[in-house]
């Protein structure tokens, strides 16, 4: 694929026909200076913490003066380096947020389970939960990849986020919380070209947030409330290598502030529903795509598009 092509595809997969206004940079209604997404007294978990927008999230709730966040990863070394640059970040903003690091294979239940005994020996409890830890794949067919290899995704992408949401809604007390997947926009045009060209990563992701999705329809929002985003077209070293700037792609704070706002009582007419971080969050709020979200409720949902139960000829 030429240089121009590349370029175009790119574009291509950006647009969605939601809101007018798409942004590619953070903006005022999702600010971590707005006082009304202030964290303080918050507990942040972050899966996949120490780096890109994992990493881009928990700023942001540094930023909003979330009490403790605590990132997990595989890496020792990029956590620590995640830590020093977030205990700048609060020294900086003048914010007395404590980071907390933990190194965890959350594909392994012995670590997930000695993750949360930790949180109970410190009488931690976890008030807003990031489900961002990911695997990706090669270009490739499933078939090519083997059960196998997509077993060990969903081991990633699906059972671990369930055995993080299930000890996190299990949690004693009747404080509201808060769970924030990141998911990807493959799931909105499976059709793509170049979606079909990672067809074991949309399904699993696909498979994590509908999860997600169903927790929501078990659980009163009042108690948790849970949202899916897409975070965007997100720049990395890859791109580089190909010709391609960063001017082209979204940058990963407005991802980590749209995480922040969808932790908030403003996005609560989202619950159980997908949405992507580039569109105005203003918007979904009100006019007609607002009436759209209070009046349908297979809107920004998966589904089997086509026919509805109870419908059936």
């Amino acid at each position: 694929m030429s240089l121009d092509a590349l370029k175009n595809t790119l574009k291509e997969v950006r647009q969605t026909n939601v809101t007018k206004t798409v942004h590619g940079r953070p903006y005022d209604a999702i600010s971590p200076t707005r006082s009304e997404l202030n964290q303080d007294g918050k507990t942040v978990l972050i899966t996949g913490g120490g780096t890109g927008v994992g990493l881009a999230i928990a700023r942001a709730f540094v930023q909003a003066s979330a009490s403790i966040v605590i990132i997990i990863g595989r890496r020792t070394d990029v956590l620590e380096t995640a830590r020093e640059e977030l205990q700048a970040e609060a020294k900086a903003c003048g914010t007395a947020t404590s980071i907390i690091v933990k190194t965890c294979d959350i594909s392994k239940r012995t670590d997930v389970d000695a993750i949360w005994k930790y949180f109970e020996e410190k009488q931690m409890t976890i008030d807003v939960f990031i489900a961002n830890a990911a695997v990706f794949q090669e270009a490739g067919t499933m078939v090519s990849m083997g059960t196998g290899k997509i077993w060990e995704m969903m081991e990633v992408n699906v059972k671990a986020p369930m055995e993080f949401a299930e000890k996190f809604v299990n949690q004693s007390g009747e404080k509201q919380k808060f769970i924030v997947n990141v998911t990807t926009g493959n799931i909105h045009g499976t059709h793509h070209p170049v979606v079909s060209t990672f067809p074991a990563y949309t399904l699993t992701k696909m498979a994590g947030t509908l999860y997600f999705q169903f927790l929501a329809q078990e659980l009163v929002s009042n108690r948790v409330q849970i949202l899916s985003f897409h975070p965007g077209l997100i720049f990395n070293p890859y791109w580089e290598t190909v010709g391609l700037g960063r001017e082209l792609f979204d940058d990963e704070r407005l991802a980590g502030q749209f995480a922040l706002w969808s932790a908030t009582k403003e996005a609560a007419f989202l619950n159980g529903r997908t949405v992507w971080s580039t569109w105005d969050v203003e918007e979904l709020a009100r006019g007609d795509i607002r009436k759209k979200i209070d009046e349908d409720f297979y809107f920004l949902r998966g589904t089997i598009a086509g026919v509805e139960l109870g419908m059936m000829p």
